[in-house]
């Protein structure tokens, strides 16, 4: 990584809970004390001892490396923007001296008519984004969550990475989807914990993109008549969920 580009922070997501939670509390505090050296200086602790501990830091300091490349991706490409940007206004604002005369501004003219409707039609993209906010109920979704899935850990707090992944999940679903949702989720005895592992779903893993179509599509559906084929589906459809949490990929949007 570039020594001149600091990542200011690390983050951890949502999916790498199932990890965290089967720790000791007292290992946990290590593991949690060991990203900030890690984040900072790629310094690793010295947990051979506790081959737990060893997995779970691995996997989440795998997603902090993910981070890190994206973060120095998107910096570099902001410089080379930036330097792309100083360059054509050089361009712009050299003259052509001849015979004491200036080159023709026409061109200039029009490119500052360009970043004027360029910028325009920035605002009014975020004046439309403003207004998308403003019309999204999102305590109707988490309210409908708490009265439907009863069986589930109940929704206490409407974070800003919780209204964002409701505000994505509304670009494609409708609030009778969600509320479709929540009513598989809680007629599912799967997702409520009766399952091999005794892990149950909640708020945001359901809301999840790829988690809800499965929802919705009926993965995780109760099979009737002595139907085994539906507990393999379930088995093998939790089995690639499990491992997809174990290398801690997404963001929960």
């Amino acid at each position: 990584m570039d020594d001149e580009i600091k990542k200011p922070s690390f983050l951890v997501y949502y999916d790498n809970e199932v990890v965290v939670l089967r720790l000791p509390d007292k290992e946990a505090g290590k593991l949690f004390k060991s990203l900030f050296p890690y984040g900072r200086e790629e310094i690793k602790p010295d947990f051979e001892k506790s081959p737990a501990l060893a997995m779970a830091f691995d996997i989440l300091s795998m997603a902090i490396d993910r981070d890190k490349e994206r973060y120095v991706k998107r910096c570099e490409k902001n410089r080379e923007n930036i330097k792309k940007r100083w360059t054509e206004t050089g361009k712009q604002s050299n003259t052509n001296v001849y015979g004491g005369k200036q080159s023709n501004t026409k061109h200039t003219d029009k490119d500052m008519d360009k970043d004027k409707d360029m910028e325009r039609d920035k605002d009014m993209e975020r004046d439309k984004d403003m207004e998308r906010d403003s019309n999204i109920n999102y305590q109707q979704i988490a309210d409908m969550y708490n009265d439907t899935c009863v069986s589930f850990p109940r929704l206490t707090k409407l974070s800003d990475s919780r209204k964002r992944a409701i505000k994505a999940r509304l670009n494609q679903y409708s609030v009778e989807d969600f509320r479709k949702l929540f009513t598989m989720a809680e007629e599912s005895s799967f997702l409520k914990g009766q399952n091999a592992r005794n892990w149950s779903a909640n708020f945001d893993w359901l809301i999840k993109d790829s988690n809800m179509a499965k929802v919705l599509d009926g993965n995780y559906a109760d099979r009737k008549g002595g139907d085994t084929t539906g507990t393999r589906n379930q088995s093998r459809t939790a089995a690639a969920d499990f491992y997809e949490q174990f290398l801690g990929a997404g963001d929960g949007n």
